[in-house]
């Protein structure tokens, strides 16, 4: 027996059982790189403060609606905006009134008392205490611009709470990943166990449990790579799917096409790469576990 066919000895001597194990690792590998492309897309928590942090630029009663739009278009350009809405006076008015029925007299007594506002959210990945001063200090000198809201006093603790936060989400990943090793290092012992005289055979007849033990270790790590990238496409497009299906995940998530290009996709890579490594190195554990010796000596 040569060294391609120790690759796949496990599968000659007990397929349907294995088949069993790798559907479980599939699932396994679909909930952890699901995980990991959730982390990406909404970078931790980011996005989902990013979304809900508005920095609102309240412009003077007498400023027009060609203003203002003037004025969120150069909002815009910032480095660190995502996006600015633009809330001219009628639109203002009519949010007022909303939040405040019964006060439609106002209007009549002097014109709209309401003026018009930017809605401004920066990117996730720049809500940070000197971006958010950044853009304050760009609107705040400009003659059109009454006050500038911020929340700058909170922020800091938001800041604080956030990396807390996103280093809990990565850690609760990290105990997937050791969830992982651990159910494939104790499949492997058992499975090893289990083939413990079919191997005595092999070794009777001179081929060695190191070749044995670092072919099968090899059959598991390609198979897992096999298996790891369909996996982890499938939890993309079923994550993708959610996001369409209900916004509001959308405004948490973001798309999870937009980590293939952006600089988050090296970690799906090293993800990629990193399982197969662990499943051998699952699967040499598992037979040191098994404490295979050769019979025959």
């Amino acid at each position: 027996m040569n060294k391609v066919s120790l690759i796949w000895i496990d599968w000659k001597l007990a397929g349907k059982s294995l088949a069993r194990e790798w559907l479980n690792r599939f699932v396994m590998f679909f909930l952890v790189g699901g995980f990991l492309l959730t982390m990406l897309a909404g970078k931790g928590v980011n996005r989902f403060l990013s979304e809900q942090w508005v920095v609102n630029a309240v412009l003077r009663l007498n400023v027009s609606a060609a203003e203002g739009v003037g004025i969120a278009a150069k909002a815009r350009k910032m480095a660190a905006v995502r996006s600015v809405v633009y809330k001219d006076p009628e639109a203002a008015w009519s949010e007022f009134l909303a939040d405040y029925p019964g006060l439609e007299s106002l209007r009549l007594e002097g014109g709209n008392p309401v003026p018009g506002y930017l809605q401004i959210r920066l990117l996730p990945e720049r809500l940070t205490a000197e971006d958010i001063a950044a853009v304050e200090n760009a609107l705040k000198p400009l003659p059109q611009v009454e006050k500038v809201f911020t929340g700058a006093k909170t922020l800091p603790r938001l800041l604080r709470v956030r990396e807390w936060v996103n280093l809990a989400l990565w850690g609760f990943f990290l105990l997937l990943s050791v969830l992982l090793f651990s159910v494939c290092a104790m499949q492997e012992a058992s499975r090893a166990r289990a083939l413990r005289s079919d191997f005595g055979f092999l070794a009777d007849r001179g081929i060695s449990p190191a070749a044995i033990m670092t072919g099968r270790a090899a059959g598991s790590a390609l198979v897992a790579g096999l298996l790891a990238l369909p996996a982890t496409g499938a939890a993309g497009m079923v994550i993708s799917a959610a996001t369409v299906r209900f916004p509001a995940l959308a405004s948490i998530l973001g798309p999870v096409e937009g980590v293939v290009r952006s600089g988050a996709f090296p970690f799906v890579v090293l993800y990629l790469a990193t399982v197969p490594c662990l499943i051998f190195v699952a699967s040499l554990y598992g037979w040191r576990a098994s404490k295979f010796h050769n019979p025959g000596k």
